[in-house]
């Protein structure tokens, strides 16, 4: 009797066991869109270096690194991108903070960095 009933409790175990198992697997195997997160918006990056051209519409930045070629980026500039003008100019130092977008990268915010001074060597 008692081997009975290992028998039945072996039947019923296997068989919720399977019945996870399956249920586990339709879920996995449903609409692979709906399981992945939705795409979020591009962060900002940062580039910084010296301005090589500089427009209305656009600024040139290029950045040069011990031990590689110079690297230069275009970034559109449009009303909503924050910039002081007056401070901003050619060969002066800048650090830009852009959003990659399908039309290229635009420009949300262009900073002056400070001139950095020499020192006197005694």
């Amino acid at each position: 009797m008692t081997k009975f009933r290992f028998r039945v409790a072996g039947f019923v175990v296997g068989a919720l066991f399977s019945g996870a198992v399956f249920v586990f697997a339709q879920n996995l195997a449903g609409d692979p869109a709906a399981q992945q997160p939705p795409p979020s918006a591009p962060r900002p990056q940062f580039f910084a270096g010296t301005v090589v051209e500089l427009d209305a519409s656009h600024i040139k930045v290029a950045r040069t690194l011990v031990g590689r070629p110079t690297e230069s980026r275009n970034f559109a500039i449009n009303p909503a991108t924050k910039m002081n003008k007056s401070v901003i100019k050619l060969h002066s130092r800048v650090t830009v903070r852009y959003k990659r977008m399908p039309e290229g990268d635009v420009a949300l915010e262009i900073q002056p960095r400070p001139v950095i001074a020499p020192t006197p060597k005694v």
